[in-house]
């Protein structure tokens, strides 16, 4: 038996493939809505993006408040053992040494540098896809299928679900584990709130 409740980490898979589902099935629409005129194009991809808006809203808020609670200040004493320290001193949580610096810029020049490459690939990665697309269209259009636009947002869709699920549920499933870690470490389980 594991320490997780029973549905705990199903609740984890179940949100990341609804996510993953909405974003597979945003892509196909966004595609097949090429095939309208244009008045009903704007609307239906405009209705698209408030739905996937309202959707990351919840995902959001939970990342904001993660980060908010990693960036409030240390309180000496509130957790420290030491029993005389005065509670009402507040020390910044990640404040570098003097001798550090050099340290720090290497951290910078580094996320800076691993910034660069993302951006580089997902450039190249989106110039990939849309040239594929297009690639694919034409040749939809050519055997004179009757719906060229739905058929390659099918296809799309279908392409973006193999790349992006698995790499999703793989996500999910390491964050599962380091809340188990952090739970087995802890002693007490943050949704039941027993020990």
């Amino acid at each position: 038996m594991t320490s997780t409740p029973t549905g705990v980490a199903w609740r984890l898979y179940l949100r990341t493939l609804a996510e993953a589902g909405l974003d597979v099935a945003s892509v196909g629409a966004w595609i097949a809505a090429g095939e309208l005129r244009p008045a009903r194009r704007r609307l239906a991809r405009g209705a698209l993006v408030a739905v996937t808006v309202a959707a990351a809203i919840p995902g959001v808020r939970a990342i904001r408040a993660d980060l908010q609670g990693a960036a409030e200040p240390v309180i000496p004493g509130a957790h420290s053992g030491l029993p005389f320290v005065d509670a009402g001193i507040r020390v910044p949580a990640g404040e570098p040494a003097a001798g550090k610096a050099s340290a720090r810029r290497q951290v910078v020049l580094t996320g800076a540098a691993g910034l660069t490459t993302a951006v580089a690939i997902s450039a190249g990665a989106a110039m990939a896809v849309r040239r594929l697309e297009r690639r694919w269209l034409e040749r939809l259009t050519r055997q004179g299928h009757p719906h060229p636009h739905r058929a390659l947002g099918v296809r799309m869709a279908a392409l973006y679900s193999v790349v992006v699920v698995p790499s999703r549920l793989l996500a999910a499933r390491k964050a599962a584990e380091a809340d188990r870690r952090e739970n087995a470490a802890g002693g007490r389980h943050t949704t039941t709130g027993t020990e």
